[in-house]
């Protein structure tokens, strides 16, 4: 019998970190202040140019704790991360991240998933991964947000 094993990328958040498929991962840049938008929720902190594209960049956690709101950190970076979605606007989304992501492989037997009820759209699965806390977004949903935040549609 086979193990099947996930490789994935473990970027730290300020508190805990966000999990995901390593193929969902285009590129880690140094942080650099995003343009910002005319008007936004505090989340969005605008966007970079990247590769050609206009990239809007969020601050995850500020997403999900409505009461929150992002400060920098030396210690910053931009996980540019692609879209799975059918938007024709945001093809990719720059996460703020504190730090370096760490490549992890991931068992059925390594994944223990939270049980928890009433998660945000944008999260799919609240997670620990040896003994560690994380994150699992919910791409389709967060690509529709960012979207409807950045460009009003």
């Amino acid at each position: 019998m086979a193990v099947e094993e996930i490789r994935t990328i473990m970027a730290p958040l300020t508190d805990g970190h966000v999990l995901l498929p390593n193929s969902a991962v285009a590129e880690v840049l140094s942080y650099t202040a995003p343009e910002p938008f005319k008007k936004s929720p505090p989340w969005l902190l605008g966007e970079i140019a990247w590769h050609g594209w206009q990239v809007p960049v969020i601050s995850y956690e500020t997403l999900l704790k409505e009461d929150a709101t992002y400060a920098a950190s030396p210690k910053g970076r931009i996980l540019i991360i692609k879209t799975l979605g059918e938007s024709t606007q945001v093809n990719y989304i720059g996460l703020v991240i504190q730090g370096l992501p760490k490549l992890k492989k991931v068992t059925r037997s390594t994944l223990i998933e939270k049980q928890t009820t009433g998660l945000a759209d944008t999260l799919f699965s609240e997670v620990s991964i040896d003994s560690q806390q994380a994150l699992i977004p919910e791409l389709g949903h967060l690509t529709r947000t960012v979207e409807q935040a950045a460009y009003d549609n």
